[in-house]
C-alpha cells in the first residue's frame, strides 16, 4: 500500500536532516521508484532543508507543481465570471494552470540549481513529474483549487497593532509629504539646468539597434495575456528600454551586475559590467490584461550622508515599468526603488486620473510628479537619476539636447531578471540566489526600520525580490497588484 503523503513528507524531512551526518544520497532512497507526488515532496523537503527556497511566487497548498502570484489570484476568480461556481471556459482553465505551472517551473529551476551538487536531484525529472500532475487537473476540480490560489500580502498586521498604527501613521504621513515637497520640484526643472548641475554617466543598451517585434506575431493565452518567446521578449525589452542617466558623485552611483563570491557571502555589484535586468508582467486594466515590461538596475550602495543616515545601506536598485496597450503603445509607466519605496506614476496623455479613496485621507496615493507624458516619450525615455539617493529627478524624451553636457556614455548588457535567482558563485562552487528564502537581499537592511516598523512593512528599506514590494507605508499597496492601474486611472473617452 502506498505510503500516506503526510507520513512520506515527514520521513523525507527526517532523512534530509540525517543526510548531513550519514552521507545519505537520493540514489540510496531510490527516487526513481517514488510516485511523482512523493518525488516532488522529497525535492521540496531538500530545498527547505538547504534554505534555497525561491520566494518569487507562493506555493499552492495541495498542489506542489503549481505556484501563484497576485495575477493568478485574479485569473482564478475570472474563471467563474457568472458566479455559478463552475469554470466558464475550459481554455481559460488551461491558461491558468499553465501560468501557475510556469511560476513553479521558474522558481524550481533556481532552487534545484542552487542545491549542492551532492543532492543528486534532477530538475528534468522533477519537471516531468510536475507537468504530468498538472495535466491531470480538470475544470471540475475548480472549487477545490480556488481557495488554495492565495498570495499573502507583505504587511505584518501584528506590527501595526503593536505599533499603534492609527496614531504612528500620522508622523509617517507628514514625513512623506515633506519628501515630496523636497524632491518633486526637480520634475519641473529646466533640462539645461539639470544637465549642468553635475557630472553625468549615461547607460544605454549595448546594441544601438532597437528591438524589433510584431505585436500580431506574439501569442496570447485565453485571458489575452501575451506569451512571447524568449527572443520576442528580449526584443520587446529592447524596444522600450529607457536610457539611465545618473548624476555621479562616487563609485556608489555606478550601475553594475550583482555577484556572489560564495554561498552566504554578501552580494557585491560589479560596476565594470553594467547590466539592465528585465521581466514580463501583466496588469488587468480597463477590462483587459495588459503586458508590462519591467526593468531594474543595481548600485553598490546608498552611501551615508551623515553619521546617522537611516536611509543609507548596502546595495540600491531602481525599477522602471512600462504598461502597454494591445497594439504595443505605452499607456503608463511607474517606478519604485528596490525596497518598494518612492512609488511614482507617469501616465500617458491617453489616460485620465480618477478619484481614489486614498485621495481623501492620509494614505499614500498615486503621485504624478511629471503630469501626463506622451506615449512616444514613454517608448524610449531618458531617466535622470540623482547621485547618492538614486532618486528619479525627471523623465525626458530621447531627443534632449546633449551638446554641452558633461556625460560619460557607457553601454549596458540586457539580461533576464530570472538570472538573479541563480547567480554563478565566483568561487566556482555552483550558484546561489541574490535573495534569501524570505525574498530579501541579505545585508541590505536600513536603520529606518527602527522608526517605520509600526507601518507593518517587514524590513523597511531593504532590497527585496519581485512579488514582495509593498509600496505604501501609510495604507496598503503592492507594486504587483493585478488591478493597481484600475485603482487610479482610466482611458480618456
Amino acid at each position: 500500500m502506498p505510503m500516506p503523503r503526510f507520513l512520506f513528507a515527514a520521513l523525507a524531512v527526517s532523512l534530509v536532516a540525517l543526510s548531513g551526518c550519514t552521507g545519505l544520497t537520493p540514489d540510496m532512497m531510490n527516487l526513481e521508484s517514488m510516485s511523482c507526488e512523493d518525488r516532488l515532496s522529497y525535492v521540496d523537503a531538500v530545498v527547505d532543508d538547504k534554505a534555497v527556497q525561491n520566494a518569487s511566487a507562493s506555493p499552492v497548498v495541495g498542489y506542489p507543481f503549481l505556484r501563484a502570484n497576485r495575477n493568478s489570484v485574479l485569473m482564478a476568480r475570472q474563471l467563474d465570471a457568472d458566479g455559478d461556481g463552475q469554470v466558464d471556459r475550459a481554455d481559460q482553465w488551461d491558461a491558468l494552470i499553465s501560468q501557475m505551472r510556469g511560476l513553479d517551473r521558474a522558481a524550481r529551476q533556481s532552487e534545484i540549481a542552487n542545491l549542492p551538487a551532492a543532492s543528486g536531484i534532477s530538475y528534468e525529472a522533477a519537471e516531468n513529474c510536475a507537468n504530468a500532475m498538472a495535466a491531470s487537473l480538470t475544470p471540475d476540480q475548480y472549487q477545490t483549487l480556488l481557495p488554495a490560489v492565495f498570495v499573502p500580502d507583505d504587511y505584518l498586521d501584528f506590527q501595526r497593532i503593536a505599533g499603534l498604527y492609527p496614531l504612528t501613521a500620522f508622523p509617517a504621513y507628514f514625513g512623506y509629504e515633506g519628501w515630496k515637497q523636497e524632491n518633486f520640484a526637480s520634475f519641473a526643472a529646466n533640462d539645461d539646468d539639470l544637465i549642468h548641475s553635475g557630472a553625468w554617466r549615461e547607460y544605454t543598451l549595448a546594441s544601438s539597434e532597437p528591438g524589433r517585434f510584431d505585436v500580431a506575431d506574439i501569442a496570447q493565452d485565453a485571458f489575452g495575456q501575451w506569451r512571447p518567446t524568449d527572443r520576442e521578449l528580449e526584443n520587446m525589452a529592447r524596444a522600450y528600454a529607457p536610457v539611465f542617466r545618473v548624476r555621479t558623485g562616487s563609485d556608489s552611483d555606478k550601475v553594475g551586475r550583482p555577484n556572489l563570491l560564495a554561498r552566504d557571502a554578501l552580494a557585491m555589484i560589479d560596476t565594470d559590467d553594467p547590466t539592465v535586468y528585465y521581466r514580463l508582467s501583466h496588469t488587468y486594466f480597463a477590462g483587459r490584461w495588459r503586458p508590462q515590461i519591467v526593468y531594474e538596475i543595481w548600485f553598490p550602495e546608498r552611501p551615508a550622508t551623515s553619521s546617522f543616515d537611516i536611509l543609507a545601506g548596502h546595495l540600491d536598485a531602481l525599477i522602471w515599468r512600462v504598461t502597454l496597450d494591445k497594439d504595443g503603445t505605452p499607456l503608463i509607466a511607474d517606478t519604485i526603488h528596490g525596497c518598494g519605496c518612492y512609488h511614482m506614476f507617469f501616465p500617458s496623455n491617453g489616460l485620465q486620473r480618477i478619484s481614489a479613496p486614498e485621495d481623501h485621507d492620509i494614505r499614500e496615493t498615486a503621485e504624478m510628479p511629471a503630469g501626463y507624458l506622451t506615449s512616444s516619450m514613454l517608448s524610449r525615455p531618458v531617466l535622470w537619476i540623482d547621485k547618492t539617493s538614486h532618486y528619479l529627478l525627471t523623465v525626458t524624451g530621447a531627443a534632449t539636447d546633449q551638446s554641452m553636457a558633461d556625460i560619460a556614455r557607457q553601454t549596458a548588457v540586457l539580461r533576464p531578471a530570472q538570472e538573479l535567482g541563480h547567480l554563478p558563485l565566483q568561487n566556482g562552487q555552483g550558484t546561489a540566489s541574490l535573495f534569501d528564502e524570505a525574498g530579501f537581499v541579505p545585508g541590505t537592511e536600513r536603520l529606518e526600520s527602527l522608526i517605520l516598523w509600526p507601518m507593518g512593512v517587514d524590513k523597511p528599506g531593504a532590497m527585496r525580490q519581485w512579488g514582495h514590494h509593498a509600496t505604501a507605508f501609510v495604507g496598503r499597496r503592492h507594486f504587483d497588484e493585478a488591478t493597481l492601474m484600475d485603482r487610479y486611472f482610466r482611458p480618456v473617452d
